[in-house]
């Protein structure tokens, strides 16, 4: 049987994730990356798409590289289990320090847009929106408060959906087909079942905030404590608005870090 060739944005993820393990292993040697040849003949890729995916990690601060130098390797991301620039699963950064995620949905329901929501977001007035907040614990212990909102799209039979589970949603035959929608999901992956848009940006606004009443007692922490706010709106290839959520991240829970270059010249 003839090998099936990789679609190419396939290829450039493993790619990419190829010299994310070599660098890990360059910089927890203290050592730096192998030249762009040797990196092709490696991972048997072609020396542009190579090329191209370097380019990528240093925009992203994993590598700086010099003409006629070797490529260094940034050692302190080591240390760095959640970025701001970089999106990362809940449970995944709860995982990478060590701990054992669990998530609950404490409240779900759908209620049409607010004229707020509408006017910032630009979507049309009466759209229904699923709203779900959910609460991440790391061993048990509540870290993150999540308030997601994902417009639900005119094909979606909203009628059938029951909210206080939002289990099961009936589409017309040209709408995605979300045979379960579970509320627990990534917000990446209801946008899709609701809308039929994939997100291609994330914008981060971080803000300090506190607990209210009711999220204190969600959480068990008392009324008042500082947290670290983050308010996202995911962001489709054309520009339109698939989601937005507000996140509380309660303190001590995770440290966050940005990178950037500090090129001066």
């Amino acid at each position: 049987m003839a090998e099936q060739p990789v679609p190419g944005s396939l290829r450039s993820s493993w790619l990419e994730e190829q010299l994310r393990d070599i660098w890990g292993e360059a910089a927890r040697q203290g050592g730096t990356m192998p030249s762009e040849p040797a990196l092709a003949a490696t991972l048997s890729s072609s020396r542009p798409a190579v090329r191209e995916a370097l380019i990528r990690l240093e925009e992203r601060g994993y590598i700086h590289r010099r003409k006629g130098a070797d490529t260094a390797v940034n050692t302190s991301l080591l240390d760095i289990p959640a970025r701001f620039d970089r999106r990362i699963d809940k449970a995944d950064l709860i995982a990478a320090m060590g701990r054992t995620p669990s998530v609950d949905v404490l409240a779900t329901e759908i209620a049409p847009i607010t004229l707020d929501e509408a006017q910032e977001y630009q979507i049309a007035p009466g759209t229904p929106v699923l709203r779900v907040t959910k609460m991440w614990s790391a061993d048990g212990m509540p870290v993150l408060l999540a308030r997601d909102s994902v417009p639900v799209s005119r094909r979606v039979d909203t009628a059938k959906v029951d909210a206080a589970k939002v289990d099961a949603a009936a589409v017309d035959p040209a709408a995605v087909d979300p045979a379960a929608v579970d509320p627990a999901e990534p917000m990446v992956e209801l946008a899709i079942t609701l809308t039929g848009e994939r997100v291609e940006w994330e914008i981060v606004w971080p803000r300090a905030d506190a607990l209210d009443d009711a999220d204190a007692a969600a959480v068990g922490r008392p009324a008042g404590e500082p947290v670290l706010a983050l308010d996202v709106t995911g962001v489709t290839r054309t520009g339109e608005i698939c989601y937005w959520t507000s996140e509380f991240h309660l303190r001590g829970a995770f440290r966050y870090a940005m990178v950037r270059r500090a090129d001066w010249r």
